[in-house]
């Protein structure tokens, strides 16, 4: 391989990289938002004397993310659930 090819793969890569550090930095700024919401929506439902969670809409959500992505899309809507729960611990503060 030429000097010169190595150099485009070397960019290429580095780009690639740098593209996968600006989805990264973006899909965390997205979860820390949606989590913070899902907390927020959480106090409001037990403010208001509701259950601490919405089964139906989490089973939706559960669906969204399998019909978009299958299996592994179900592994990540669950970790998002998880992130977006108040911790039991403090749950009642």
């Amino acid at each position: 391989m030429s000097s010169t090819a190595e150099e485009s793969l070397d960019t290429r890569i580095a780009r690639g990289r740098e593209r996968l550090g600006e989805l990264d930095r973006a899909l965390i700024d997205l979860i820390r938002a949606r989590a913070a919401a899902a907390r927020e929506l959480e106090r409001v439902r037990r403010e208001t004397g509701g259950p601490r969670t919405d089964l139906a809409a989490e089973n939706g959500m559960l669906r969204g993310y399998h019909g978009a992505l299958g299996r592994r899309g179900t592994s990540i809507a669950l970790l998002l659930l998880e992130l977006g729960r108040i911790p039991q611990d403090t749950a009642g503060r």
